[in-house]
């Protein structure tokens, strides 16, 4: 069997700059396990303030997607076990 060359997210009521979060983090192995400082860099969220890309983050912490606690700081890294529905696109 192949491997997927992407992993897709379904709209669990994801805002726009969560799904684009959520989807590079998935995707761009480089992108998991990120700060918020490194999360605001990618270029993929050119599109969004800062202010917009950390509000989404604190909404997907809030809901349970990030948790990644670590003792040196803030990390942020997708519980790919909250999306029971990702599409695996071949």
């Amino acid at each position: 069997m192949p491997n997927p060359s992407a992993i897709g997210v379904p709209n669990l009521r994801f805002s726009e700059e969560q799904m684009t979060i959520l989807h590079m983090m998935m995707n761009e192995k480089e992108c998991d396990y990120s700060t918020i400082d490194e999360i605001v860099q990618v270029n993929v969220l050119s599109d969004f303030s800062d202010e917009e890309i950390k509000t989404a983050v604190n909404e997907l912490t809030k809901r349970g997607f990030f948790e990644i606690e670590k003792p040196y700081g803030c990390v942020y890294g997708i519980n790919k076990l909250r999306i029971a529905n990702m599409e695996f696109i071949y």
